[in-house]
């Protein structure tokens, strides 16, 4: 007999479910989201549904995180700013497109991809350049990539940071990525730089603590005629405003007490102390049996 949902209760449709399961997985902490996915596959219960959905909710977050693509024929990140079309990105560094499997996280297929605007690209890898001396010195497992955009009125540059670390057997994931964002302006003109850092981090043992920091900033650069100079200036720009971030974060971690970290824990039953939930199961195992 068919079991009746209780009073109350809704049981929701195929595109709710959908839209859940998309939400909670776009939160999923950096380096976490097989282990998000295969929670959500057990509550859920549709497998059909769920890996329908798996390849474009994790195309979605390998994006959003900056994920590193690193093979003998490519170096990059999988952003938005370099996908061509679906599941296919260019890295313009190594001047090669390929497809990516989102779910195995293996590129495939490569092609090469030239660059056919000769002056935009000479100004792209002088910023690589200087970029990647900044991020080898500053992040140990750290990649960059910049991209250009040419548009009908001006080139945009678009430099993407990213550096993670994931220890799951500690039970802790950290990922720091930043995005800048400018247009080149004529030589001796100032142009307006939008960087956006964010930080995450996800503590979890015996606890569940999850810290995300998103800072915006806008500086601004002195374009000059020498690309190396102008390149070498927007590293420095970048050094110094994500040192100041970081610096910040110490200091706040600083002034976090034991007390102060106590505050973000959910206090424990009047017992004060944690529920030991294999005795629980196997109690539960001992009274089933003794029924039968």
């Amino acid at each position: 007999m068919s079991e009746e949902p209780l009073s109350g209760d809704h049981i929701l449709a195929k595109p709710e479910k959908v839209q859940v399961v998309s939400q909670l997985l776009k939160q999923a902490p950096p380096g976490e989201f097989n282990e998000a996915f295969s929670d959500l596959r057990m509550l859920v219960d549709d497998d059909a549904m769920m890996c329908e959905e798996a390849a474009s909710l994790c195309a979605v977050h390998n994006k959003d995180h900056f994920t590193p693509v690193k093979a003998e024929e490519c170096e990059v990140l999988l952003t938005r700013h370099n996908e061509l079309e679906e599941n296919r990105f260019l890295d313009p560094q190594n001047q090669v497109s390929f497809k990516y499997d989102h779910l195995r996280r293996m590129p495939s297929d490569f092609q090469a991809h030239p660059e056919e605007d000769k002056k935009g690209e000479v100004w792209r890898r002088a910023l690589q350049e200087a970029l990647k001396a900044y991020v080898s010195n500053h992040y140990p497992e750290g990649l960059c990539s910049v991209f250009i955009k040419d548009t009908a009125v001006r080139k945009i540059f678009v430099a993407c940071i990213e550096s993670h670390q994931h220890k799951p057997s500690a039970f802790w994931n950290g990922l720091w990525k930043s995005e800048w964002t400018f247009a080149l302006a004529s030589a001796s003109t100032s142009t307006q730089v939008t960087g956006t850092i964010t930080v995450q981090a996800h503590y979890c043992e015996d606890g569940n603590t999850h810290l995300r920091v998103i800072k915006n900033v806008e500086e601004t650069l002195l374009v000059t005629a020498d690309e190396t100079q102008t390149a070498r200036d927007f590293a420095k720009l970048v050094a110094r405003v994500e040192n100041g971030i970081q610096c910040g974060l110490m200091e706040e971690y600083q002034h976090m007490n034991g007390t102060y970290v106590k505050s973000f824990r959910r206090q424990l039953p009047i017992t004060h102390t944690s529920l030991d939930w294999e005795k629980v199961i196997t109690a539960k195992i001992v009274e089933a049996r003794v029924v039968q």
